[in-house]
């Protein structure tokens, strides 16, 4: 498993709250072939992994190039995304 997880800013400000749920179908997710992205579509979403990472953007961050991601620690997104739950 990636040790950062890699969030656009534009995930952060309207998704942040499904990212916990959209790294959990994305580890569940069995790819077809020739298939790298994940879309999750509960939420604008999308799913990649890299260079032993994991990066979420948005459909809108797909087409730019050079985004800012955010690193983000894997044993701390859980918690993250629980606090912001109000769950901590």
């Amino acid at each position: 498993m990636a040790n950062t997880i890699y969030i656009s800013t534009d995930v952060i400000q309207n998704s942040m709250l499904d990212t916990g749920d959209a790294i959990a179908a994305f580890v569940k997710w069995k790819p077809k072939r020739r298939e790298t992205v994940f879309r999750y579509d509960k939420a604008d979403i999308h799913i990649t992994a890299a260079n032993g990472a994991v990066y979420l953007m948005s459909t809108a961050d797909t087409t730019r190039p050079k985004l800012p991601f955010t690193p983000v620690p894997t044993a701390e997104i859980g918690m993250l995304v629980q606090s912001m739950n109000g769950a901590v």
